[in-house]
């Protein structure tokens, strides 16, 4: 069965390209309601125009936002804690306590807009450091 589009050339490796439709992003300090296209093999956005009729890719991935605000993650490079919770004390329950808060503050902190975060500590008594630093390193969630 003829296809409309041509097969790939094998210089080429295969990229998934996903589609955000109905979503509003924000251009020149307005909600404006388009599409997004994104580049799995270097998270990009892509030109849709451009890779469509240009290079013959379509999305393989399209996911559907619901009228939805779509925006970039926020990175936080210096976090001492959250929702009451500073990643330099160690909670009476210990090391158990400690992770469960921990994965409380993962779990919580992406309805803020931060994606991603580097826990820092203030300054504490050298055991502190150690034991923090090995749940920092190794957390359930």
């Amino acid at each position: 069965m003829p296809s409309a589009m041509p097969p790939p050339r094998p210089s080429q490796p295969l990229d998934t390209i996903t589609k955000f439709t109905n979503c509003r992003l924000i251009l020149n300090n307005r909600l404006v309601n388009t599409d997004l296209w994104i580049s799995s093999s270097s998270g990009k956005i892509i030109q849709s125009q451009e890779a469509f009729y240009t290079h013959h890719t379509v999305p393989s991935v399209i996911i559907d936002l619901g009228g939805k605000i779509l925006s970039p993650g926020f990175i936080d490079v210096q976090l001492n804690g959250a929702f009451g919770f500073d990643f330099s004390v160690i909670p009476e329950d210990g090391e158990t306590g400690y992770e469960k808060r921990f994965g409380e503050v993962n779990r919580r902190i992406v309805k803020t807009g931060v994606t991603s975060y580097l826990p820092t500590l203030t300054s504490q008594r050298k055991e502190v450091y150690h034991t923090v630093s090995l749940q920092l390193r190794t957390p359930e969630s």
